[in-house]
């Protein structure tokens, strides 16, 4: 009965570790601003006071894909440690089942 308990741990953090291994691949992709479309042959730059209109919205588009990129990061960090740590769990649960067989 015990074998069965600890066969199932082992398979429950193993999948657990696969799970979060696959999440630790997975990214959110960089924010894309879409260009102006204008008419051919017509070059317009829309400014105020002097300042260009879309210069806060690059501003804006540089920053938030720095914090996309600071976001990625670290999740994929704390998942690959989340299923290192599972995967420990499924040995160690394998290695105890395998002891209770042994004594």
């Amino acid at each position: 009965m015990l074998f069965i308990i600890w066969l199932i741990f082992t398979a429950l953090f193993f999948t657990l570790g696969c799970f979060y291994w696959k999440a630790s691949r997975k990214s959110i992709p960089s924010f894309q601003v879409s260009e102006r479309q204008m008419p051919e042959g017509i070059d317009v730059t829309v400014k105020i006071v002097g300042t260009d209109l879309d210069q806060p919205l690059r501003d804006f588009v540089q920053d938030f894909n720095s914090y996309l990129d600071y976001y990625n990061k670290s999740s994929r960090r704390q998942n690959r440690i989340s299923a290192y740590g599972y995967f420990i769990a499924s040995a160690t649960a394998l290695f105890s089942m395998l002891l209770m067989e042994c004594f």
